[in-house]
């Protein structure tokens, strides 16, 4: 592989620009943005002036293969499967941010081409896994999941709050697009099956406004309980995993790691503080896994990744969801393509 990594940034728009840039520059691996692009050449202008990159394009199929190395793909579902597929039949590493495909088909497509192409790193952005405060959760549990177990996740957002990328509800929109994290962050820290999915949505005032209730009841005998909605003043993402010893493990937020109760250790004991001002890098989890990527890209040096796979049992399990949630007569859950 090439030093430094010659990145395509594709998709230059508010992920793009607030979350995925301000973090790629950042990062200590060695690379440099060589073209951006996008339909709205306004908006590719913009991110080459942030980044640096000497060229724009409109359209991916004015890109040169053998000058770019990987890309960072930020886009609607609709066209960030068939933009991964393209982009891994030339022998273009790519980072695709979640959902990574408009449907269970599509990123089942897609998982086949990342098959045959497996010399291609594919990642998907599935960033709550690099978060400092949730992967110090997953590590100090290691020992405690062996064995059945109570996962609670709660993951709300206030946006979406209208339908978007081509469904009918806001519902669907927010699952697919909010929702995903939460399945990924339960099958991340519980990877026994899934065999039933149970889903309440409680009533609310606001037609696009939800609160929900989902249940995932695991082959080994364990249940993970996720809270999710838009229906919140704020952006929340908190999880904690309860023993069959009766210890309570919690990441109340995104700061910090609690022992909430223990036979040998007094209740509250902190496990782990996040710095208050690290700039959302350990907090956040964009940082560390773009640095994951390249380094997958460059040395194959990265450990375990979010890959397609990951993404295609998010997706199956929004569907069974989603048929929980949302009367039939009110959506499709099976494709939004």
């Amino acid at each position: 592989m090439t030093h430094p990594l010659r990145l395509a940034l594709i998709g230059c728009g508010k992920q793009m620009q607030k979350n995925l840039l301000p973090f790629l520059q950042r990062a200590s691996r060695d690379h440099r943005p060589v073209v951006c692009v996008d339909p709205d050449i306004e908006q590719a202008d913009r991110v080459r002036a942030l980044s640096g990159a000497p060229a724009t394009a409109t359209s991916i199929e004015d890109l040169d293969a053998d000058k770019v190395d990987a890309a960072i793909v930020a886009v609607p579902p609709q066209p960030s499967a068939e933009i991964a597929e393209q982009l891994l039949r030339q022998g273009i590493h790519c980072f695709v941010e979640k959902p990574a495909g408009p449907s269970t088909p599509s990123l089942h497509r897609l998982s086949e081409i990342a098959d045959k192409t497996s010399d291609v790193h594919l990642q998907v952005g599935f960033n709550f896994r690099y978060a400092a405060a949730l992967r110090q959760l997953h590590d100090v549990t290691v020992s405690t999941r062996e064995h059945p177990c109570w996962l609670q996740i709660e993951f709300l957002s206030r946006h979406p709050s209208a339908p978007q990328w081509g469904v009918e509800t806001t519902v669907e929109s927010w699952i697919r697009q909010n929702g995903v994290h939460a399945f990924d962050l339960a099958q991340w820290f519980n990877t026994s099956p899934v065999q039933r999915v149970d889903g309440h949505r409680l009533p609310t005032t606001e037609p696009d406004r939800f609160l929900a209730v989902i249940g995932l009841h695991h082959a080994d005998g364990s249940h993970s309980m996720l809270r999710v909605g838009n229906q919140t003043q704020r952006f929340h993402v908190s999880a904690a995993v309860h023993a069959s010893d009766g210890s309570v493990y919690s990441a109340p937020s995104l700061e910090s790691v609690v022992l909430s109760r223990d036979a040998g250790m007094p209740a509250g004991t902190q496990l782990f503080g996040q710095k208050p001002l690290d700039h959302g890098w350990e907090r956040s989890g964009f940082g560390p896994e773009l640095e994951a990527f390249m380094a997958t890209c460059l040395d194959r040096s990265s450990p375990r990744f979010p890959g397609i796979i990951d993404a295609l049992a998010g997706s199956q399990l929004c569907d069974q969801a989603l048929s929980e949630l949302t009367p039939s007569s009110d959506t499709t859950v099976t494709s939004v393509a």
